[in-house]
């Protein structure tokens, strides 16, 4: 058993005074602070603003009129915070994670307990399995759990016909499920994909995961992947919602196991392996049609993109220098809008096709950083380790080098094996504002 008395433990600790600002949103009220974007429609667009006092998320809406944007909506108020949301136009459904105590069965009942335990006279926590501490948190007694809930027409009120549902709670393993990737609604509205680890004495440290389908109505949940031994992720439907793809390792312990991508047939319940002498280790996956997938990949500290035949299993790579992010089509073309950044440019969007992989700028978020602050082009360096291994790296040289002089030398490793560093914009290790630094 360990018990925690180093920071108040409690879900939602109680909020400073000052947390909340005073000014407007759209009933004069307060502000609003919006977060996660999601398209309710063509020309609806909804979002999230989470109340720092009460905790409530709420979705609202506003309608581009063609030439102005309306005034914030209420579409759906939770009594606790939100995250992850979706829409799906042909089911009219808003699916979210929600984090709830397991046996619970209406967000109401959680948000009651949540007041019931910041009234406690003390906020020491127990626990009493292994799983104790993630990172730099400790782990709550509530779970993230998906959930959904269906609005109305647009024609009359999106706001819902009924309360959110949690859709993995009657799971097959008592509900303690924690949906642990991104999940990914069907084309149909009907299904949702997610991965999740089960409960069990080894939790913390078995890597195992499945691919779970539930029903958006919340009959089941069931993995579709129950043999596999390593962990699990980036499900995607295709574009019929006939087929699933995935990756998982074969590892059940082995955090750096190379991912294999697997096909699932929703109808037939098989599956068939892809490109299983791809010497790489696949990530982010994306339908680009019926006979093709793409890739995300990490080789030689660049993130890249690549397209496979699913037939086949010939790779062809799409993106091949700096690093890609996120990955989604645009519609009615043969083109991605990726998220895609280097060591010294910051992350901006850009269209790729698919076809021949050029790319083009769509924004550019900073412009004024490269008069501001010195950013050094990263260049590759080989050189030998361990036991004669051979090492890759990026220097960072800083202002105004002068190869006659010399200059201290920061020498940063991260990662390994299952991570490393890479040719990558990042606000939280950015190297190359040590480089500037001289």
């Amino acid at each position: 058993m360990v018990v925690d008395f180093s920071k108040d433990a409690r879900p939602n600790p109680p909020s400073s005074p000052s947390a909340t600002p005073e000014s407007e949103d759209a009933t004069s009220k307060h502000r609003l602070e919006p977060s996660q974007p999601v398209w309710l429609s063509s020309e609806e667009l909804g979002f999230v603003a989470t109340d720092a006092k009460t905790h409530q998320s709420t979705v609202y809406s506003v309608h581009n009129t063609g030439k102005h944007w309306s005034k914030p909506r209420a579409v759906f108020t939770a009594p606790v915070p939100i995250s992850s949301v979706q829409y799906n136009a042909v089911s009219n459904t808003l699916v979210f994670i929600a984090n709830v105590y397991n046996g619970t069965t209406t967000l109401d009942e959680t948000a009651e307990l949540d007041v019931a335990d910041q009234e406690r006279d003390d906020t020491a926590q127990v626990f009493d399995e292994l799983w104790v501490r993630h990172w730099d948190s400790f782990v709550t007694p509530k779970l993230p759990q998906i959930h959904a809930v269906q609005l109305r027409s647009h024609s009359s009120n999106t706001k819902p016909k009924h309360k959110p549902k949690n859709i993995i709670k009657d799971s097959d393993v008592d509900g303690r499920l924690e949906a642990a990737d991104s999940f990914v609604i069907s084309p149909n509205g009907q299904h949702v994909v997610f991965v999740a680890k089960r409960p069990g004495r080894d939790y913390a440290w078995r890597t195992t995961s499945y691919v779970y389908v539930a029903d958006i109505d919340g009959s089941s949940a069931s993995p579709i992947n129950d043999n596999g031994r390593g962990a699990s992720s980036s499900p995607v439907f295709s574009s019929d919602g006939s087929r699933i793809a995935y990756v998982q390792m074969a590892s059940p312990t082995y955090e750096a196991d190379r991912n294999q991508i697997h096909i699932y047939s929703v109808e037939d319940k098989t599956t068939i392996d892809v490109a299983v002498d791809w010497d790489r280790s696949p990530s982010d996956l994306l339908w680009a049609d019926d006979n093709t997938l793409l890739a995300a990949y990490n080789e030689y500290g660049r993130n890249k993109l690549a397209k496979i035949d699913i037939a086949s299993g010939t790779v062809t790579p799409v993106v091949e220098e700096h690093s890609v992010g996120l990955m989604q089509h645009v519609p009615h073309s043969n083109e991605l809008l990726i998220s895609y950044s280097a060591l010294d440019s910051p992350t901006d969007l850009y269209k790729v096709s698919i076809d021949d992989g050029s790319i083009k700028r769509v924004t550019q978020l900073n412009p004024q950083l490269g008069s501001s602050v010195f950013l050094s082009a990263p260049e590759d360096v080989v050189f030998e380790g361990a036991e004669g291994s051979s090492i890759h790296g990026f220097l960072l040289r800083p202002p105004n080098f002068d190869a006659s002089q010399t200059y201290p030398l920061a020498y940063v490793i991260h990662g390994g094996p299952q991570g490393s560093f890479t040719d990558a914009w990042s606000t939280r290790w950015n190297l190359n504002i040590f480089a500037a630094a001289g």
